[in-house]
């Protein structure tokens, strides 16, 4: 018969049902904080990226980004002569643009051979993150490389918006992939 299941306390059903609801009320908040990143502990360095080469035909591009920038974010960078080591990039054909407020205001890719350097400043506020900078280029061979090998890494300077030096921060390079939280 449908009704012989008897729905008293202490009954088999209304225990299961119980179980069932104590346990969604523990696992969703959990699930949502965990969602939010409240249980990672360490904390991000500031950290600049240096995108991998994106080829269509004879042409490619490289974007520059930050992630973590303290101080009201970054507000200039200046990578030294030789500072930017690249290969089968024709350094007659390096365009660099500045993006999301940074302008810059000069960059050289021709004197040293494959090596450059850049400077870039956004003069309105600083980027705690995102994409910085465009690099557009011609390509001369099979597997283009752009970057800043961590032994150049000492010539870097970045600013913040405070008009402070960002003295430690990680560097990303195209060999590794970066996800900021």
């Amino acid at each position: 018969m449908v009704g012989d299941r008897k729905d008293k306390p202490g009954s088999v059903v209304t225990r299961t049902r119980l179980a069932v609801v104590c346990l969604l009320m523990v696992s969703l908040p959990l699930a949502i904080s965990s969602c939010m990143g409240f249980f990672q502990n360490t904390a991000q360095a500031p950290t600049l990226i240096i995108g991998k080469p994106a080829l269509s035909g004879n042409r490619g591009e490289v974007f520059i980004s930050v992630a973590d920038m303290p101080n009201n974010g970054l507000a200039s960078i200046a990578i030294d002569d030789k500072g930017i080591t690249f290969d089968d990039i024709k350094a007659a054909s390096v365009e660099v643009e500045g993006l999301n407020g940074f302008v810059v205001l000069a960059s050289d890719f021709t004197t040293t051979a494959n090596k450059g350097c850049l400077v870039a400043i956004n003069p309105n506020s600083g980027s705690v993150g995102g994409t910085i900078i465009k690099v557009a280029f011609e390509v001369t061979g099979a597997n283009p490389t752009f970057g800043i090998a961590d032994a150049d890494k000492g010539k870097v300077e970045l600013g913040s918006a405070l008009n402070t030096l960002i003295s430690t921060w990680d560097l990303s390079s195209n060999e590794t992939d970066y996800y900021a939280k």
